[in-house]
């Protein structure tokens, strides 16, 4: 007989095969069913959107809670005393802040602290992640080692040496003083979010502080464990593809740049419209660079408050809080006494 010629198959050619035939049914499925998807996929959409969404806090809490704020110290006083450090945050409330704005961090032991950046490297005398000392060790760094006192602050006289302060020492000193608070949180951790809702339920902060941060599932868990806890989205343009404020310096080169400013603009759109419902926030925390009369009255038509960082020029500074009437943070809370004299200034029509 005649021995026929085989070819053997490998299992690579068989995956090949495989993946390709898929492909041309999921292909086909689609161009069949595509009429019912167009209805369906808005329908499906809807209906996550509905079951998934969270609502803000109740308008009272609010109310009282934004009366109270109107000019936030950044870090605390941070050209005064070294950043996010107990004298700072007095010195803010000194020099006429009534609202302190803060940064948290985890220690190695699991205990929330104060602190800006992953690392000890710019802040302290210590090198390192956060995340990689324990409380003792973050309590021993000094905070005054690489502080420089601005040149226009009203202090005078050395920087005493302090510890990373935690944050419930931060709340203590806040609701003692009667000063409003905002927590700005990275770590989405289940660990953080059930520190910071034991801790608004064990000093009642609940028209007392607002949690914020840059990344929109951080403020939807929160809100999701407490959901009478306030909350604000912080953004800025460009946040994805540029690490800077001024959109220099790219966070990413090449393809991966070009997909990062993708995400901004959907971002932005997706931050514009429904987001931030979704999310259930109470505000948006706006850099200054985009605020505009038109933005803030189109957000206020939607119910959602704005405030504004970091505002460090005293005629801006008046402009958003005079005539805007939005609340804002600056690294100078001691020019809120200019500010006071610019706005009888501004009031008397320039008298």
């Amino acid at each position: 007989g005649v021995k026929l010629a085989t070819t053997k198959v490998t299992m690579d050619e068989q995956k090949l095969v495989i993946s390709f035939a898929l492909f041309l049914l999921v292909l086909c499925l689609f161009i069949f069913f595509f009429p019912l998807a167009i209805v369906l996929i808005p329908i499906l959409v809807a209906i996550i959107y509905h079951v998934n969404h969270l609502n803000r806090c109740d308008v009272d809490t609010g109310n009282y809670f934004f009366a109270g704020w109107t000019f936030g110290g950044h870090r605390g006083s941070p050209y005064s005393f070294p950043e996010n450090s107990m004298s700072g945050f007095a010195q803010a409330q000194k020099e006429g802040a009534d609202l302190i704005e803060f940064d948290l961090a985890m220690s190695k032991d699991g205990i929330a602290v104060i602190m800006h950046d992953d690392n000890l490297d710019r802040t302290t005398d210590l090198t390192g992640p956060v995340r990689e000392k324990t409380l003792t060790e973050l309590r021993a760094a000094s905070l005054a080692a690489k502080f420089a006192r601005h040149n226009s602050s009203p202090v005078s006289g050395s920087v005493p040496r302090e510890g990373v302060p935690t944050l419930e020492e931060v709340v203590q000193f806040s609701v003692k003083n009667n000063i409003r608070m905002l927590f700005d949180v990275k770590d989405y951790s289940d660990e953080m979010v059930g520190i910071i809702v034991k801790l608004f339920a064990d000093y009642n902060l609940y028209n007392r502080a607002i949690v914020c941060s840059f990344y929109p599932w951080v403020i939807y868990k929160v809100k999701r464990a407490s959901p009478g806890i306030l909350t604000g989205l912080t953004w800025r343009q460009h946040f994805f593809a540029f690490s800077d404020l001024d959109a220099q310096v790219p966070r990413y080169f090449g393809l991966s740049h070009h997909a990062a400013t993708f995400v901004d603009a959907v971002y932005l759109f997706m931050l514009k419209t429904w987001l931030p419902t979704f999310l259930g926030a109470d505000m948006l925390l706006t850099n200054e660079k985009d605020i505009c009369p038109a933005y803030v009255n189109a957000m206020r038509e939607k119910g959602m408050r704005v405030a504004v960082w970091t505002v460090n020029d005293i005629v801006q500074a008046q402009w958003m809080i005079g005539s805007l009437k939005i609340a804002i943070l600056t690294d100078f809370p001691y020019l809120s006494t200019q500010l006071r004299n610019l706005d009888k200034f501004v009031k008397n029509g320039f008298k």
